[in-house]
């Protein structure tokens, strides 16, 4: 029986999997998928604003932030999470999650079919994937930037909790400013220094000192 941790572990420093969707006419049910530490720099970055954006989002720009996925325990996993986004057509965790009896066939039908650079690929195999292992143990978060994606989405993982993989209840899907998301997570996790001679935690009294793990990674 497969054993779930627990999900209060520790995050990351912001770093977030992101759904970009082309405002460019005739071409609005186009998306890309990407991870970044910045989703405000990054988007302009894609729209040719800043340099180094992606080359296949050139041609059908301004793009939008549609979404962003946050929470993950490292770069890593949210590098683990953002291919099988990218390509759930060809991951195993969609395959564990188009396996479930919970999973319409009309979905599955969209997990493997060809459009896969298309927004309701993206968005069933998003609810799809965070319903299964390892995904659903991490305490992500999906922001949605408008009212009728967050529906969307919510709508779509209410349709999927009728099965035995619904989306955990420990996540959430809400609709917000996304830079606004990003601009608190950044000062929750950012490193403010090291703390002044005999300073005090404002909440237990304890004198502050460095950490080894921090001196150690050269923060």
């Amino acid at each position: 029986m497969e054993e779930a941790p627990d999900v209060r572990f520790s995050v990351c420093g912001f770093y977030c999997c992101y759904l970009l969707r082309s405002l460019k006419k005739g071409s609005r049910n186009h998306v890309y998928v990407g991870s970044t530490p910045d989703p405000v720099r990054r988007l302009r970055q894609h729209n040719g604003e800043i340099t180094a954006g992606a080359v296949a989002t050139r041609k059908r720009r301004p793009w939008e932030m549609a979404a962003i996925v946050h929470g993950f325990p490292s770069k890593a996993a949210a590098l683990q999470f953002e291919w099988a986004w990218q390509n759930p057509h060809m991951s195993r965790h969609a395959a564990d999650a188009a396996a479930d009896d919970g999973v319409p066939f009309d979905s599955r039908r969209v997990l493997y079919g060809s459009a896969q650079k298309k927004l309701e690929t993206k968005l069933v195999a998003l609810v799809a994937m965070v319903a299964v292992a390892p995904f659903r143990f991490w305490p992500l978060e999906i922001v949605c930037s408008d009212d009728d994606l967050h529906g969307d989405l919510v709508a779509r993982s209410q349709q999927q909790q009728q099965g035995s993989r619904g989306v955990p209840g420990h996540m959430r899907i809400i609709q917000g400013d996304i830079a606004r998301v990003f601009e608190q997570a950044s000062t929750a996790t950012a490193y403010l220094g090291l703390p002044a001679a005999d300073e005090a935690c404002s909440i237990c009294q304890e004198t502050l000192v460095e950490s080894p793990r921090v001196r150690r990674r050269g923060i």
